[in-house]
């Protein structure tokens, strides 16, 4: 129960009943004292205009005759009339004319004005009667006297005791509407929000089992759809994670395998010298490959953590692309493929802050790819400046990579070979390393392939527009 009502969908829920209550309480009170103000007030006229009315009559013919038939006319009504002389003494009243009437007459026979009809009395709520005074006055001007009108307050109590029932019973009915409302509202909310709920519950444990109300076209739908992405972008990434450490496993294993047989035979007195040199030269082989490993996942390791440090400092283009060639040049002069690059556009030389070793290391992988991966007879180096960017593109003319490995090929962990073995399978961190370098640069890193071969393209932004000298 506690639980329930510290949840999200009891609070809001709670929310809208108070808030309801407190609007339909404001609205009924306005609403009431509105509806009874205008009848007080509707009353009020009235008795002005009925006032007025016997007023004209008298002023007409003063009598006793006709004081007497306007009096025996009010007996017949709810109201109450006493008419006056000049000095507000009573000459004739209507029928059950109550004492206290008699007494309000004397007791405002002081009060003006006198030549306007005047509301004596409009308190209802604590005054037994409302009363209103028209003095009696022909067309000459002539005073003749006043004519004095009582509505009992009891029948203004009455319509209030009617409408406070009318109301009680709407308020009674809104609250009802409202509760209902409230149930229904917390359900409709927090059962998408409990099936939510206990379904993120087997992200961790179950990402491929998840059950969410993704069809919704509401926040709910929303907020489903995006759990189920993180679910599979997250299964998708355990699936990786295993597989890289089995790689791992494997790819350390081997040379670990290689350096102890060869060191065993190395060590035999009586293996014969040539056997000897090829097992050393073949623990040395196998010592660089372990080593390449294990830093490639400390690199990697390091972007993890967000501790992978860059040494920038200032270079020219002229300087780095010099440097570039020729490590590019290098590493092919060992291989079959032939490797040539486009020579200098002639622009003006523009700085360039980077980390040079970090930024080789780039240009390192990508040719490792295309060495051991891309059966490629020919790469090609292409390099230009923009305004604000240099360019540089490695194109192979290999088999390419696979159309639906191509928008995972710099993700972690991820090979587009599956296998295991040592020659073709890669451990799958050089790429996504190589584009980490370039991000951290401001830089990107792309890539198109087709079955004519693959493109990488490194594009970084220049520090300077104007040459350096």
């Amino acid at each position: 129960m506690k639980r329930s009502r510290n949840s999200l969908p009891f609070r809001i829920s709670l929310v809208f009943l108070l808030s309801t209550l407190l609007i339909e309480g404001v609205l009924f009170l306005l609403l009431y004292h509105t509806l009874l103000g205008e009848r007080v007030v509707e009353e009020i006229n009235r008795l002005e205009s009925r006032a007025e009315s016997h007023a004209s009559v008298l002023a007409m013919n003063f009598s006793e005759e006709t004081i007497s038939h306007v009096a025996t006319m009010e007996s017949e009504t709810d109201t109450k009339v006493a008419i006056t002389d000049t000095a507000h003494d009573t000459l004739q009243t209507s029928h059950s004319f109550p004492q206290v009437l008699v007494d309000t007459v004397d007791s405002k026979k002081r009060t003006g004005p006198f030549d306007d009809t005047t509301v004596l009395e409009d308190d209802w709520e604590n005054e037994p009667y409302l009363s209103v005074r028209t003095p009696i006055t022909d067309d000459a001007g002539t005073r003749y006297g006043y004519v004095y009108m009582f509505l009992p307050t009891e029948i203004i109590h009455g319509i209030s005791h009617r409408l406070q029932w009318r109301f009680l019973y709407i308020t009674a009915i809104a609250l009802v509407t409202t509760v209902l409302t409230f149930i229904l509202l917390s359900r409709l909310i927090s059962k998408p929000i409990e099936s939510l709920r206990r379904a993120t519950e087997n992200v961790l444990t179950n990402p491929d089992e998840l059950q969410l109300p993704t069809n919704r076209v509401d926040e709910i739908g929303e907020l489903a759809r995006s759990i189920e992405s993180m679910s599979v972008e997250l299964s998708r990434l355990r699936r990786e994670r295993h597989q890289f450490l089995s790689d791992l496993s494997h790819e350390i294993k081997t040379p670990l395998t290689y350096l102890r047989g060869y060191a065993e035979i190395a060590s035999k007195e009586s293996t014969p010298e040539s056997l000897r040199k090829q097992s050393i030269q073949t623990i040395l082989e196998e010592s660089r490959s372990l080593t390449e490993l294990v830093e490639n996942a400390f690199q990697l390791a390091q972007l993890d953590e967000n501790t992978f440090l860059l040494h920038r400092e200032e270079v020219t283009v002229t300087t780095f692309c010099a440097d570039l060639r020729r490590m590019l040049d290098t590493m092919f002069r060992m291989t079959t493929i032939r490797f040539d690059a486009s020579p200098s556009a002639g622009q003006p030389d523009i700085a360039l802050t980077l980390d040079r070793h970090r930024m080789l290391q780039v240009f390192r992988s990508i040719a490792h790819n295309a060495i051991e991966h891309s059966e490629a007879s020919h790469v090609s180096l292409y390099s230009h400046v923009t305004d604000t960017h240099l360019v540089l593109t490695i194109s192979d003319d290999g088999k390419g990579i696979p159309t639906e490995d191509l928008p995972h090929i710099f993700d972690r962990l991820y090979r587009v070979e599956k296998s295991r073995s040592r020659q073709t399978g890669g451990s799958g961190l050089g790429l996504a390393i190589a584009d980490q370098i370039v991000t951290r640069h401001g830089g990107t890193l792309t890539v198109s392939s087709d079955a004519s071969g693959t493109s990488f393209t490194v594009t970084l932004p220049l520090d300077k527009k104007t040459p350096i000298l």
